[in-house]
C-alpha cells in the first residue's frame, strides 16, 4: 500500500503550501495557515515514517497518528469556525477526508494481514 503513503505525502505537503496558494482568492486564508502548516507538516512526516518502517509497533504508531491527523484536518473547520473562507474549509474537509479514509483502509488492511488469534500478542 506504498501508493496511499505518497498520496498521503503529497496531500500533507498540499496541505502546508495550501494558504500560500489560496491566499490569492482569499487574503483571510492566511488566518490559518499555522494550523495547515503543522497538520500537513506531520501527515508528511508520518506517511513518510510508515512508508519506511519495518516493525509492527512502528506501523502501528504511525497508522494511529496519520487517522488522527486526518481527523484532526477534518473537523478543523469546525474546531476554529473558519466557513467564511470556503476555500480553506474546503480544502481540509477534502484533505482530512482522503486522508481519514486512507488511514483507515490501511488500518483494515493490517489488521487483515495479520491473522490475529486470541492469546497471540501482535507487538512486542
Amino acid at each position: 500500500m506504498k501508493r496511499a503513503m505518497w498520496l498521503n505525502i503529497f496531500l500533507g505537503l498540499w496541505l502546508m503550501i495550501s494558504p500560500f496558494i489560496l491566499v490569492t482568492l482569499n487574503h483571510t486564508i492566511l488566518l490559518v495557515l499555522w494550523e495547515d502548516l503543522l497538520l500537513g507538516f506531520g501527515i508528511a512526516t508520518f506517511s513518510l515514517c510508515r512508508l519506511l518502517a519495518r516493525r509492527t509497533s512502528e506501523i502501528a504508531f504511525a497508522d494511529w497518528f496519520l487517522t488522527a491527523l486526518g481527523l484532526l484536518t477534518l473537523i478543523n473547520p469546525f474546531l476554529y469556525r473558519y466557513f467564511n473562507m470556503k476555500m480553506a474549509a474546503w480544502n481540509n474537509l477534502a484533505i482530512g477526508g482522503i486522508i481519514l479514509l486512507l488511514a483507515i483502509f490501511q488500518d483494515w488492511q493490517d489488521s487483515d494481514s495479520t491473522h490475529w488469534q486470541p492469546g497471540q500478542h501482535i507487538f512486542h
